[in-house]
């Protein structure tokens, strides 16, 4: 937990793994951060992208990526609508979810498969959550970066920020794998240093949509720079005025979306708190989340391997609340 620019609380506990050996939690173990990639990653490098002058956020995304709007019957004008904010804000119309990985031979063949993707409503009318709206949202970063995606958040997010523990595919980066956090058990072996999202496990473990690894430390140092932006109390990383409208209301539907980040009030149950007034955040498959409430200049990382050993256990959904309402009654002027 980070408040007021600074960490104040920082703890672990429980197991990084249970099955098929036994390995406490440690402060400083990785975790798969899952969907928090969505606006640690995808999020923020597009606001280095706008900053720079190198893409904007109503940019059509067939100017960047022609084939995205020829299908096999020619052009097509629903897809020529989309635009660069429809992906960031779940609002392009593209489905929530595809098995790409399961005809897929290459990270290519998922990026095609996605672009050939047709939309399921009006781009731009409601929200619906996508994560093939977030594999198209790679490629475009991909396209106008000229950089694998890893490599260009890895110049442009952790190398500012000194973050050591935040990256992709930490295994070849030859991190100890006892210091992982373990998710699903497949076939008797737990997934270790392995993306536990199967799309982008096929695409080597890098996309926009899931794939980043970190630990609690670190997830809090950036979602706190992208707090102080906010407050205008820096633009190391990002300019207030895009953070500003990340943190916008972009688009409604099955929630409400900003720019990559989910926007929270006391109707939102998956932020969790009986407490929370309005605030910023995003929670991952693999059991994580992060919320950011600017009125108490606060922001609240909480990682767990709720998918070990088994995705069926969804205890963090009475877990979260349970958390957020006891900092919250903490927190004194």
């Amino acid at each position: 937990m980070a408040r007021g620019g600074r960490i104040v609380f920082h703890e672990a506990l429980g197991w990084a793994e249970k099955i098929p050996s036994r390995r406490p939690l440690k402060r400083g173990m990785l975790f798969d951060l899952a969907s928090l990639t969505k606006p640690l990653v995808g999020s923020v490098l597009v606001g280095r992208l706008v900053s720079e002058g190198m893409i904007y956020l109503k940019q059509r995304v067939s100017d960047i990526l022609p084939q995205f709007s020829r299908t096999n019957a020619g052009f097509n004008e629903v897809k020529d609508k989309v635009r660069v904010w429809m992906l960031l804000s779940h609002s392009s119309g593209l489905p929530a979810w595809q098995p790409l990985y399961k005809t897929a031979s290459s990270r290519e063949d998922i990026f095609s498969e996605a672009l050939r993707s047709f939309p399921v409503y009006e781009p731009g009318s409601r929200a619906l959550y996508s994560d093939l709206g977030f594999i198209v949202l790679t490629k475009v970063i991909e396209e106008i970066s000229g950089e694998r995606l890893d490599v260009f958040f890895e110049k442009n997010v952790a190398k500012i920020l000194g973050l050591k523990s935040t990256m992709f595919n930490p295994l070849e980066k030859s991190l100890d794998p006892s210091q992982i956090v373990s998710t699903e058990v497949i076939n008797g072996k737990a997934l270790t240093g392995v993306v536990h999202d199967e799309n982008a496990r096929a695409m080597n473990g890098v996309s926009a949509h899931a794939g980043l690894f970190s630990n609690a430390y670190e997830v809090a140092l950036l979602a706190n720079e992208i707090l102080e932006s906010y407050k205008f109390r820096s633009d190391l990383l990002l300019p207030p005025a895009y953070v500003r409208a990340m943190f916008d209301t972009w688009a409604c539907g099955d929630r409400c979306y900003g720019l990559g980040w989910w926007i929270y009030d006391r109707k939102s149950i998956e932020a969790g708190g009986d407490l929370l007034i309005r605030g910023f955040g995003h929670t991952g498959f693999t059991g994580t989340s992060v919320w950011i409430d600017p009125e108490f200049d606060l922001v609240i990382v909480l990682l767990t391997n709720r998918v070990h050993p088994s995705r069926d256990n969804n205890s963090i959904n009475s877990l979260r609340p349970i958390v957020h309402n006891i900092i919250l009654s903490s927190i004194r002027e």
